[in-house]
Formats: C-alpha cells, sequence, structure tokens
C-alpha cells in the first residue's frame, strides 16, 4: 500500500504538467514492438477532432510525447471502439508518460480517469534509455510496484541497436528465462528492421550469429507493407531462405487488410501461398469485417470462411453494438445475432443495369443510330460503303426480342466506331454513375495485346504491380483487347490510339462491353513470376480507392528541375472551355505565370508533356505555340471553312517572355489526339521543337464532334463529327498519327520504377 501511495503522488505531481503542443489524430500507427514510437495516423484539426473518435497527443517544450488520449469531443472512452490494426495494444483510454534522466514511465487510466492497467494487463511501464537517447529496455510492474509479466508471459525487453534502421530484440519473464515474442509466436532473438520513417517493415527471426533461422513453424521473416496512408495494409511470412512460406501462430503465408478514408479496418483477411484466402487456425476464420459509424465507433463485426459464408461461432454469427444517438459517448448494449442470414438480397443497381428492353423499341434505336451517321460529312472517308452497310446488316441480324442496354451497346458500338472518326461516338454513360465499388478494381496497361496491373487493387496478396492478367471471368485478355478495339472511335483506326486509350479508359469500355457482376474471377501471372493465380473479387466489399489520383491529378501544372535547367509543363487535357471564356483565360493566365517563372529563372529547356492529352480548346493550343516562335506561321488551312469558323489561319509570336530561343519538347503517347495532334503536327511541320516518345493517336485532319439527341429507350449518348477540319500541314499523312523526331516507347519496368524514360533524355540532351 506505501508503493501505491507513493505512485500516486508522483503521479499527481506530474500531471500538472502543461503540453507544448498537441496533435490530433483518427487512429495510431501499428506497432508490433515497445521499441516502436507512439504515433498518429490520419491526422485531424482540433475543429475536426472535436466531431469524431480521436487521438489526442500531447508534446513536451523537448517534443517529447506526455500524455495519449482517446477521446469524443472531451470524453475519454473505450479504445476498442476504434477497431483492430491500431497501435493502442500498450495503451489505455489515457496514457499519462513521465520522464525522468535515462528513464521514461507510462501510467495508464481508464475512460472514468481513473488509475487502471493497460492491454497488455500491467499497471506501470518503465522504459530505459541509453546516454544517446536511445530506448534500450523496458520493465513491466503492478500497482504495487512489483514486476510482472505481461499478457505475452513478459517481464522485461532489451533492445541492441544495430545500425540506424536495425533493432535486436530479446526478452525475460520475472523469473530470467528467455522467451518468445508471444506465447503463441516463436520468434526469439527478433531483428526489427525500420525505414527511414522508423515505420517497421519487418520481423527478422535470428541466432547469435545474426543470421536467419526458422522457427519452429517453419517461417523467418515477418514482412510488413503500408499503404500512404501508413495503414497496414499486407503482411507476408518468409523462410531463412527468403521464400515465401506458410507458418507462424496463424498457418497461413500472411495477410491483408482493407480501410475507408477515416483509416477504419473495414476487412482484415489471411491468405495462403496463392494470396487466396486461407484459414487462421488461432480464430478458425478466413477473414472478418467490421463496421463504423460516422464518429468512429465500431457497430458491428462478423467472420467468413474462404467460401464467403459468415461464421457460427459458439452460435453467434455477428455481434452489433448500439451507441446512444445523442450521446455517442454512452453504449447501450451489445446484439448478439445467432442466426446465419441465408437469404439472398437481389442487387436493386446490378437489376436495373440489367433491365430488358423489347424488341420493337431497340429497332427504333438502331434506326436512330444509322440516321444519326448519315449525317456525318465524310461518312466513308476510312470505310467504303460495301463494307459498312455489310457490318450494319450483320450487327441488324443480332437484335434479339429483348435485350439489355449494354448487349444493344455490343451490336450498335462497332457501327458507330467503324467511320474511323474520333469525335463520332455512343456513349453508355451509367458508368459514371455506378458506384465504384461495382467497378473491376484494376488500372491496366496494355502492351502487345498483354495486359499488365499497374497496382495491387484485387485483395489477392500475390497480384503485384506488373502482374500479367491473363484472364477476366474467362475471357482471355487478348479477346479482351480486341473486342474493346471494336467500341473506340479513332481517326483513321490509328492503333496507337486504342491502346493509349483504354490504358486511361480501360473500365469505362470494359464495362460498357461487358456489363457489372456482382463478382469477378480474375486469373493473373504474379511479376518476374511463372506460376498462374485465379482469384476472386465481390463487389460487396469496400470500394478501393484506386481511382482517387488519377482523377485528381491536376489539369495543369509545372515542375522546375533547377538542377536541369528544365520546366515541365504538364498538360492533362485543353479542355478549357465548359463555362465560357473564363476557363480560356484561366489558361493562358496560367501559361503567362509559367513562362514568365521559366524567363526569370533562366531555363534553358521547356518541356509540354502532352502524354495522355485527348485533345479540347484549339485556342489552348494556339497561345502555348505562340510561345514557341519568333515569327508569325500558318496553323490552320486556308480555306472557306475555316475562315467561317473564325478559325485563326495564322498564329503571332507571344513578345514578352518568349521562349523561342529555348531548346523546346513536346512529349507525345497514343492517347495525344484531336486538337494535341493538330498542335503536333504544325509543331512538327515547322520543326519548332523536338517531338519525343509514340505516335500520336489523332491524326493533323478531324471533324470535331458536336452532341445530338440520345437514343430514345436505351439513352445512349450520342456525339456526330461535323465538318473536316484540317492544319496547315500538306506534306503529312492523312492516315498516321504525328511521328515523334525520337521514338521513346515505355516500357513494363519503366513505369513500375517510375523511371521516365522521355525526361532522361531530355535532361541528358
Amino acid at each position: 500500500m506505501k508503493n501505491f501511495l507513493l505512485t500516486l503522488v508522483f503521479l499527481c505531481c506530474s500531471l500538472g504538467a502543461v503540453a507544448q503542443s498537441t496533435t490530433y489524430y483518427k487512429h495510431l500507427i501499428f506497432r508490433e514492438t515497445p521499441f516502436s514510437t507512439t504515433e498518429g495516423r490520419i491526422p485531424l484539426t482540433e475543429t475536426e477532432a472535436q466531431k469524431v473518435n480521436h487521438f489526442k497527443l500531447d508534446y513536451d517544450s523537448s517534443n517529447r510525447l506526455v500524455l495519449v488520449e482517446y477521446k469524443y469531443a472531451q470524453n475519454l472512452i473505450d479504445l476498442n471502439r476504434s477497431g483492430i490494426l491500431d497501435g493502442k495494444r500498450a495503451l489505455a483510454p489515457k496514457t499519462q508518460i513521465i520522464y525522468s534522466e535515462n528513464t521514461e514511465t507510462r501510467l495508464f487510466f481508464d475512460a472514468d480517469n481513473q488509475p487502471t492497467t493497460n492491454g497488455m494487463g500491467v499497471f506501470k511501464e518503465v522504459y530505459a534509455y541509453s546516454k544517446n537517447g536511445k530506448r534500450i529496455g523496458l520493465k513491466y510492474f503492478n500497482k504495487n510496484e512489483e514486476p510482472i509479466n505481461n499478457s505475452w508471459n513478459i517481464f522485461e525487453y532489451t533492445w541492441k541497436q544495430i545500425n540506424n534502421n536495425s533493432v535486436l530484440e530479446t526478452r525475460k519473464d520475472v523469473t530470467g528465462v528467455h522467451v518468445t515474442m508471444r506465447p503463441y509466436y516463436k520468434f526469439y532473438n527478433v531483428l526489427y528492421k525500420f525505414n527511414e520513417n522508423g515505420m517497421l517493415q519487418s520481423m527478422n527471426n535470428v541466432n547469435e550469429n545474426m543470421k536467419l533461422i526458422n522457427d519452429e513453424t517453419g517461417i523467418a521473416i515477418d514482412q510488413a507493407i503500408y499503404d500512404k496512408n501508413k495503414n497496414l495494409v499486407r503482411f507476408k511470412f518468409f523462410n531463412a531462405e527468403n521464400k515465401p512460406a506458410v507458418g507462424s501462430f496463424l498457418e497461413t503465408a500472411g495477410g491483408f487488410a482493407t480501410y475507408d478514408t477515416n483509416g477504419n479496418c473495414l476487412k482484415y483477411a489471411t491468405v495462403g501461398l496463392d494470396g487466396n484466402y486461407k484459414v487462421d487456425i488461432r480464430s478458425n476464420d478466413a477473414y472478418s469485417k467490421y463496421k463504423f459509424d460516422s464518429i468512429g465507433n465500431l457497430i458491428a463485426y462478423s467472420s467468413y470462411d474462404i467460401d464467403n459464408k459468415i461464421q457460427n461461432k459458439r452460435g453467434v454469427t455477428n455481434v452489433k453494438y448500439i451507441y446512444d444517438q445523442d450521446n455517442p459517448v454512452q453504449l447501450l448494449k451489445t446484439e448478439l445475432y445467432h442466426t446465419t442470414p441465408n437469404e439472398t438480397v437481389k442487387d436493386s443497381i446490378l437489376n436495373k443495369l440489367n433491365t430488358k428492353i423489347e424488341k420493337e423499341k431497340l429497332v427504333e434505336d438502331f434506326n436512330h443510330v444509322l440516321e444519326t451517321l448519315k449525317d456525318h460529312p465524310s461518312q466513308f472517308q476510312f470505310t467504303d460503303k460495301a463494307s459498312y452497310e455489310n457490318l450494319v446488316n450483320r450487327q441488324r441480324g443480332k437484335l434479339k426480342d429483348s435485350m439489355t442496354v449494354t448487349e444493344f451497346y455490343q451490336v450498335t458500338a462497332p457501327i458507330v466506331t467503324s467511320l474511323g472518326c474520333l469525335h463520332t461516338r455512343i456513349v453508355d454513360t451509367r458508368f459514371f454513375r455506378t458506384p465504384q465499388k461495382y467497378w473491376l478494381p484494376l488500372i491496366v496497361w496494355f502492351k502487345d495485346e498483354k495486359m499488365y496491373a499497374l497496382n495491387n487493387c484485387v485483395e489477392n496478396t500475390e497480384m503485384n504491380a506488373g502482374s500479367e492478367i491473363l484472364e477476366i471471368n474467362g475471357i482471355a485478355s487478348s479477346n479482351i483487347y480486341k473486342t474493346l478495339k471494336t467500341t473506340i472511335s479513332a481517326d483513321a483506326f490509328n492503333q496507337n490510339f486504342y491502346r493509349g486509350d483504354l490504358n486511361v479508359n480501360f473500365l469505362y469500355y470494359y464495362h460498357s462491353y461487358f456489363g457489372f457482376a456482382s463478382e469477378y474471377t480474375i486469373k493473373f501471372k504474379p511479376y518476374n513470376a511463372e506460376n498462374d493465380i485465379t482469384t476472386t473479387f465481390l463487389i460487396d466489399e469496400p470500394a478501393p480507392n484506386y481511382k482517387v489520383d488519377i482523377i485528381k491529378t491536376p489539369r495543369l501544372g509545372i515542375v522546375m528541375n533547377n538542377e536541369n535547367k528544365t520546366a515541365i509543363i504538364k498538360i492533362k487535357n485543353f479542355n478549357y472551355f465548359p463555362t465560357g471564356r473564363e476557363n480560356i483565360d484561366y489558361f493562358k493566365e496560367t501559361i503567362d505565370t509559367y513562362m514568365k517563372q521559366i524567363n526569370d529563372e533562366n531555363i534553358t529547356k521547356v518541356v509540354f508533356d502532352l502524354r495522355g492529352n485527348r485533345g479540347g480548346n484549339p485556342e489552348c493550343t494556339t497561345y502555348i505555340l505562340s510561345y514557341m516562335i519568333d515569327k508569325e506561321i500558318n496553323f490552320y488551312e486556308d480555306n472557306q471553312l475555316n475562315k467561317s469558323r473564325n478559325r485563326p489561319i495564322t498564329v503571332k509570336p507571344q513578345t514578352t517572355n518568349n521562349s523561342s530561343n529555348r531548346k523546346i519538347y513536346m512529349l507525345t503517347d497514343g492517347r495525344s489526339a484531336s486538337a494535341t495532334a493538330q498542335m503536333l503536327a504544325v509543331v512538327k511541320h515547322n520543326q519548332l521543337a523536338t517531338i519525343l516518345g509514340e505516335e500520336s493517336g489523332g491524326i493533323y485532319s478531324t471533324h470535331p464532334g458536336r452532341a445530338v439527341p440520345s437514343t430514345k429507350n436505351t439513352k445512349l449518348a450520342l456525339q456526330i463529327g461535323t465538318e473536316r477540319e484540317s492544319v496547315h500541314v500538306p506534306e503529312l499523312a492523312l492516315d498516321q498519327g504525328i511521328l515523334p523526331d525520337k521514338m521513346i516507347p515505355m516500357t513494363l519496368g519503366n513505369l513500375l520504377e517510375n523511371n521516365d524514360l522521355l525526361l532522361d533524355y531530355i535532361f541528358d540532351d
């Protein structure tokens, strides 16, 4: 009792310390070893923190963590509300941290602010520090200041710094016996490896000579992988030969976790060597799913087997937590559900997407499409009339008594694209209104009709970036590529445009033709591996945020590489006209700013990165050209049509911050089309810049599009090309894209390594 009172006196003296700085987070970074510092993930402002569950971290004037609290508004709350995979295991609702010369003491308080034990069953933690401020040990005590084992049967940790990013850990119990990292996890001498930011990369079981050795289950390495928000998203086991292995207390090859944008773990799964689900023998399930409310409270969870069937554990299939709506701090009750829901709930969105339309209405829409195509001024420029009519008759014969919109699109799209006109299109706009969870979880890249995944979006841990996608729902990727080409409108059937547009818009073209499903079966070959793996993705999983980075890519930006005296202006597209001239003015003003910056910083090389730029308003392209020329040049062909449209026949040079005396480069690929391709043609004809990359997807002549009435019953959007528009480049071929001055195609390896061959060439030029 005397020791306990001394502890309380010590506490009371310390609690008066005033924090010098405070940070707020939705969650904490996962900690496997207490050597790791306690840090937050998913930061919040102080105002944001008051509306959701959050971790409040206070620091002293030496930037040392002195207080960790888990709160809603001003109330301490139970840590279990945050779900799993938070770095909270050794904490309590409130954790007080006190420093002396060479120690750090942690004391714990419950949600009522009363002294308690932490999640590991100890009342007090005492860290030991070396003279240079490094953690070297940790001991546990009960409320009577007596040594105690934590819930993993550990009393004392000892750490030895091996290098800046590696620490060797050993452990003892209260009797001094050397113990494993957990009673059920049989690593003894563990070498922890961290990255430069202190994030744990791997745990390694080693002998006294620091050599990897297998534990009794056959693994030696536990490797961790995080996403950009510092969420632990994957872990994988390897043996001492650094080969993937099954083992640990789970008897799996690893596992993965998925998260929502708030950092809540929505799913935790274990997998086998093929990356598919494997039952974890400790919990006897393949995965668990969790639900959270808007505040961050865990409100439900359930477990499943490898066939996605809900598990019955001790008579319970799922658990729900009910909170007071007016006072979210208050947990009202826990509900246990004892029956497995067997009824199949029909998906209303899929049902609507697959609604059938009778043939009479389909014929009406089919004829509407044909009549619309007759309005094209050059309907048979790239296809002869006889071939076109044969195609129409073949496709008309495919009309059934009733069809879905998708099936009708399959029939009509090849007719529309047969004109070889980029701006004559048929579009199923339902894709853009369909929630992302129904989309294939893939970002892909095509090369020679082969399809590769550019990142791991499928929940199979073996599908790494660079994996070759062999089949989707039983259809070979080469056949998917050939099929989707028939639905893409391209000037002069430019083959490079098909590939370029699919590399950006694969999901739209795929789902427009093949529709949406409740699950997708994908066969793939991991990057740099020979084995084929088949996996399944269910639409009821949380939709991954794999499109966010693409969607949020700025339309216009500049990067200054002062080391190489190079300015790189990235222009995603030239669509600066939806709300009138104001947007064109914005584009021009931004380019003016860039050119002034280039001049002020004495930049010698200017790069216009037009890769992926499908075109837009020609007023933007001519403005770019005005900074590249030192004398007036011809732009559009001098004809009555261009004059009637007010198209500028010539372009005059800018007199301020002109860059015509600098080295200018234009980067192009198969998606550079329409107005972008026309600008490239003028640049090539007048030798205004060095064009690098791949043949453009557009040609120098095109038919600008205009919207026309959609099909009445299937609601497919239509666009038709108008009068031919050509720039003044008389010697270029009409049926070919603009060829670069130096062909530099990107390879899969370059993409995966983020190695831009075009910029490397420019820096060395």
